[in-house]
């Protein structure tokens, strides 16, 4: 009976530490080649690109005015080239 007891107690006692065991996620690193042409040639590509998108939406204003599409215009010509090139990290290929 005694040897029982132990094994419910080594049992529950590793059921519980089981439920405060944190998931582990696997962090891969980027390729040092992807990331100094990202930090060299994609991220210059993509600041003028916000540039660019900034006017082409300035311009688009009258257009997206009326329409009540003022938001699309302004994610697709500065948020997404905002973000691809001061949010997302180096490497990154999305």
């Amino acid at each position: 009976m005694g040897k029982s007891r132990k094994l419910v107690g080594a049992t529950v006692l590793a059921g519980l530490l089981m439920g405060l065991a944190t998931p582990a996620y696997a962090y891969q690193e980027g390729d040092g080649g992807a990331i100094l042409l990202d930090l060299l040639v994609l991220r210059p590509v993509g600041f003028v690109e916000m540039v660019a998108g900034s006017v082409i939406f300035v311009g688009s204003l009258p257009l997206s005015l009326p329409a009540r599409s003022v938001s699309i215009a302004f994610d697709t010509f500065v948020k997404h080239p905002a973000y691809y090139t001061f949010i997302r990290h180096l490497g990154d290929e999305q």
